[in-house]
């Protein structure tokens, strides 16, 4: 086993690079990094002492969590056998991973960090996703600590071999009789959504694998969500009667804050938009008009749950609604992404926003709506180029 690289501590650096695994300047508050990524920024209390005597400047709860993760990131050496992998990956989840599929305030850290690896053993679709988000972290904090070596490359290769086992284990799973365990079918329905971003973030970024675009990939994850829906309610019981579905909060009661100015504005213009291909279509052929009335209908319940996502889905506490908003947005909206329809298009950018401005705390989604934003600022979305449309994405491509 080669030496460990030597390398200097911080102690006085802020709790959120301390947190994300990063060197921190220790410039602030607020420091570069949060600076420049938007986050808040703290530091843990220091109390002023004579210099002779020492300082300590974190609390014994800040050091022991930094002990934690120095020692997370010091045990991420890629095994030389799957079998270790397995076993490594699996301890990671136990310790670290499962909170990335948490949910702030509903109490599931139990289900995710016990029951969740004990319905592994049972669900082969179950146990290749958890071992896929793993690996997926674990190269997300090598990435963070610039570490972009060999043990990256080892752990983002393993981590798409498990996330292509864990879709394929679990399409096998739709064509067969249906799994009767609804617990398991809804805890991939949540990984899934994980898997998306993640997969995003990190899946085209491997030498060889093949491209995908992030929209694609969107809507080929919230396909499978669908299916985990149906597996999920195959035994006869509604997803709303699951004891842990009921300790969420309903999204309409969620608390409602004001629109910012600056998406309320191209909120307004893409609903102008979407209205002008109503007239538009009066001069098409009938089976034109059918699907622009259609497209229209969907694109405004997009908008409309979009806009509420925006005002309701503030702060760490209930972001997951809005990274669920595809799924929302229903089966319509999805035809008409599929269809390359320039205004959904659009206001999927608008959604890249928002996971923009709620994912820089979440290793999972950081960078997944700037690049969101910016892939479809290439497609032929901007091919007609009409003057609103113009005007819609340059005033997105600013709020990114």
């Amino acid at each position: 086993m080669p030496p460990r690289r030597s390398h200097q501590k911080s102690h006085t650096g802020c709790i959120t690079c301390k947190r994300r695994h990063v060197k921190c300047d220790e410039a602030g508050p607020p420091c570069k990094r949060c600076e420049t990524r938007g986050a808040s920024c703290e530091y843990a209390s220091v109390t002023t002492r004579p210099q002779s005597l020492p300082v300590h400047d974190t609390s014994q709860a800040d050091r022991t969590e930094e002990a934690i993760l120095d020692a997370h990131t010091a045990s991420l050496f890629f095994p030389a056998n799957s079998r270790h992998l397995d076993l490594q990956l699996m301890h990671r989840w136990s310790v670290s991973t499962y909170k990335s599929c948490c949910t702030p305030g509903t109490g599931d850290e139990t289900l995710w960090q016990i029951t969740v690896p004990a319905l592994a053993f049972q669900y082969d679709f179950l146990l290749n996703g958890l071992l896929a988000l793993s690996a997926f972290e674990s190269a997300s904090v090598l990435k963070n600590d610039g570490q972009q070596n060999i043990n990256y490359e080892n752990y983002m290769n393993s981590a798409i071999e498990y996330q292509v086992l864990a879709l394929s284990n679990f399409r096998a799973q739709l064509a067969s009789p249906r799994c009767k365990d609804q617990k398991a079918a809804i805890c991939f329905s949540l990984m899934l959504m994980v898997l998306a971003f993640a997969s995003v973030r990190f899946g085209q970024k491997i030498s060889g694998a093949k491209e995908e675009s992030i929209v694609n990939t969107a809507i080929a994850h919230f396909e499978l969500v669908r299916g985990a829906v149906q597996v999920a309610e195959s035994g006869g019981d509604k997803i709303s009667q699951n004891e842990y579905v009921q300790k969420l909060t309903p999204f309409q009661d969620l608390p409602f804050t004001a629109l910012d100015p600056s998406i309320a504005e191209i909120m307004d213009k893409l609903s102008e938009l979407n209205d002008r291909r109503i007239v538009e279509a009066v001069r098409e052929i009938q089976e034109r008009q059918d699907q622009q009335i259609a497209f229209w209908e969907a694109c405004k319940k997009a908008l409309r749950l979009l806009q509420d996502c925006f005002q309701r889905c503030v702060g760490p506490v209930y972001r997951g609604y809005a990274l669920g908003w595809l799924n929302m947005a229903g089966e319509g909206y999805i035809q008409a992404l599929k269809a390359n329809d320039h205004i959904s298009l659009l206001i999927l950018m608008v959604w890249g926003v928002l996971v923009e401005r709620l994912g820089h705390d979440v290793w999972w989604a950081q960078d997944f709506g700037i690049s969101l934003v910016y892939e479809l600022s290439k497609e032929d979305i901007s091919t007609a180029m009409d003057p609103l449309t113009r005007n819609i994405i340059l005033r997105i491509q600013d709020l990114v």
